[in-house]
């Protein structure tokens, strides 16, 4: 059973649950989860200084399981667009939520969610249009999709989507969703979410 541990200025709450921290500044770089064999014990590192600073991010979120680590970041996009910025890794699990630690496992999840990044969705409640997509040069396999999702207004999104090993690696923006325009433009922002992938992936290679 995971272990809740949300610290918020100096405000702190034990909970039973996953694992997570709330930190204000952009890095909440000391931030330190449990060790789980093959994820990264902090995952805000993943992110520089410069890299956030060029996003405005502020209030860093790390969050922590049995199979996933990840930080989030409240940013400003380069078009103005108010919006999050997350960091996640993640080992495949079964139906019951127990992690397959297997290569193999991690090869059919990453196919499975490539090929939504590149072929969007268009069902009869959901919606994921893509609007760019091109395959990349990290890890094992990886791919970077823009796109818009949602069921009525649309949400703009972009993902670098990456597998090491057994390990997926993720690197998402959003915008807020109560502020959804489905017109937000995160091309210029790209390369940054690319470094910051190509970061994330030295805690776990």
């Amino acid at each position: 059973m995971g272990i809740t541990i949300a610290v918020t200025l100096g405000v702190y709450a034990l909970v039973v649950g996953v694992a997570g921290a709330v930190i204000a500044g952009t890095g909440a770089r000391n931030t330190v989860g449990p060790e789980v064999e093959g994820l990264p014990t902090e995952p805000c590192s993943a992110a520089s200084g410069s890299q956030l600073g060029s996003l405005s991010a502020m209030v860093a979120t790390a969050s922590f399981s049995e199979v996933g680590s990840s930080c989030q970041w409240y940013v400003e996009y380069s078009d103005g667009t108010q919006g999050t910025l997350s960091v996640r890794y993640r080992i495949p699990t079964d139906d019951d939520r127990e992690p397959l630690r297997g290569e193999s496992n991690a090869q059919d999840q990453y196919a499975e969610e490539a090929d939504a990044l590149r072929d969007g969705e268009d069902g009869e409640y959901w919606t994921q249009e893509i609007l760019e997509v091109r395959d990349l040069d990290l890890g094992d396999e990886s791919v970077v999709s823009h796109y818009r999702t949602g069921s009525g207004e649309l949400n703009s999104q972009a993902e670098v989507l990456v597998r090491s090993g057994g390990v997926l690696v993720s690197v998402q923006t959003t915008e807020l969703w109560e502020q959804a325009s489905g017109r937000a433009d995160f091309t210029e922002d790209e390369e940054t979410l690319i470094a910051i992938a190509e970061n994330a992936l030295t805690l776990v290679e």
